[in-house]
């Protein structure tokens, strides 16, 4: 979270390309790709697919659309110019819909605050003017329309023709696909990056730290306190390493706090310890750890109902590698290709950037006539040097957020730092 405030107020210049549909004299032809995988990535490489007039086809584990009950929410900052890029302009025109405050819509004094989780006390405050901030179900139910996708989808194999003209997906109902490139945008633990590189070198890597989230609705009153110290997102760091987060995730009646969703997350470190699967004892764990933090987060996070479902995982990693792309034919991009902890908030805006550049490798092989191993191999340099960087960093930000000690002294604080020296000798003296 704190190296994200860097990139959303320094935004680089990034590789821009025109929106408009191609020339039909320019037809790529029969090129078929394949994606394993119907998430926001995913999605978003098929829109930009077509586009250009390149057959794609997703295929989508899940029964139905937004099937699975965990949701969650996130920003588009630094990779804005490659997200309007692959939007066309009768989902471009409605994206409003998808943000968590539709009724609002972006704003132009819109900030993030940094709070000292112990006493309360502002930290730091940066402005995010304009920040687009999405719902995941509803940007990709959106960005789903008009793209075809085939459910209930499981990869269970890859198979490469011997002339490296094609490549076959294989799927546990017996069903296969065959098309001229295959994509896996299907997650952190993605099975083609599996098929890519095997099962040991393709694994997660565990970090030391636990983190819950949970979903849900508010009273009234504890809802209206949180909107008024913030209605969109704030940040909160505690001594004993405990970091908050809370997010609106959605609004339909301003006047009625009470059915307003915000999106919650606690991380801490922890060494090695079981990541806990009980209901009752993940609920223990996070009311021993809310009952330390200040007001008015304490209230939030201890007000969830009894019934409410608080998600537990461990943080993991997998530092981006080189991968054989089987003479062009397979590669990866979005969580596939790197995956890293979220307290940067930097996943879905590098899958954004993938998403653009991978589509640009491919209109330069369609249109251009350039070998489609050219086309990947460029954009596999510039994106695995550029997940990896993204991984490390974010996964050096998370540990450094939950050590009070190196968090004093991270740049980003300096007009915060009386408040976190105060808090700490405070907490001597007690």
């Amino acid at each position: 979270m704190i190296a994200l405030l860097d990139l959303i107020l320094k935004t680089p210049a990034l590789v821009e390309q025109p929106r408009k549909k191609m020339d039909h004299q320019q037809s790529p032809g029969d090129f078929h790709v394949l994606i394993i995988g119907a998430g926001s990535v995913g999605c978003l490489i098929a829109q930009r697919c077509k586009l250009l007039d390149i057959r794609c086809t997703l295929f989508e584990r899940e029964n139905y659309l937004n099937e699975r009950r965990r949701d969650w929410n996130f920003a588009i900052h630094h990779a804005k110019t490659q997200f309007d890029e692959c939007l066309p302009d009768n989902i471009s025109e409605r994206l409003t819909d998808a943000l968590v405050n539709p009724i609002r819509g972006l704003s132009a004094q819109d900030v993030f605050p940094m709070f000292n989780a112990e006493s309360g006390e502002l930290l730091a405050q940066f402005p995010t003017p304009n920040v687009v901030r999405l719902s995941r179900s509803k940007f990709r139910a959106l960005i789903a329309e008009g793209l075809d996708i085939q459910y209930n989808k499981r990869l269970n194999g890859v198979v490469c023709s011997d002339d490296g003209s094609s490549v076959t997906a294989k799927f546990d109902d017996d069903t296969a696909a065959t098309g001229n490139l295959l994509i896996g945008a299907d997650g952190a633990n993605s099975k083609v990056r599996e098929y890519l590189l095997g099962q040991e070198k393709a694994a997660l890597q565990p970090l030391p730290l636990l983190g819950c989230g949970a979903l849900v609705s508010l009273p009234a009153d504890v809802s209206r306190n949180i909107g008024d110290l913030n209605d969109l997102w704030f940040v909160g760091y505690h001594p004993e390493g405990e970091c908050i987060f809370m997010a609106l995730h959605d609004i339909s009646d301003p006047s009625k706090p009470e059915t307003w969703k915000w999106m919650f997350s606690l991380t801490w470190p922890d060494q090695g310890s079981a990541v806990p699967k009980d209901p009752e004892v993940i609920r223990q764990e996070w009311t021993n750890r809310a009952k330390k933090v200040a007001e008015p987060f304490r209230s939030a996070y201890l007000a969830l109902a009894s019934d409410a479902t608080i998600w537990c995982d461990r943080l993991a990693e997998w530092r981006t590698v080189p991968w054989d792309n089987r003479q062009g034919r397979v590669t990866l991009a979005g969580d596939s290709a790197h995956p890293m902890t979220y307290h940067r908030g930097q996943g879905l805006n590098n899958g954004v950037i993938d998403a653009a550049y991978l589509c640009q490798a491919l209109s330069e092989h369609c249109r251009d006539g350039k070998p489609i191993v050219e086309a990947l191999a460029r954009y596999e340099g510039e994106m695995q040097e550029r997940g990896r960087a993204a991984v490390i960093d974010s996964g050096e930000n998370s540990l450094m957020v939950h050590d009070w000690e190196k968090l004093k002294a991270s740049p980003v604080f300096t007009r915060g730092l009386q408040a976190l020296k105060k808090s700490s000798e405070a907490a001597v003296e007690a």
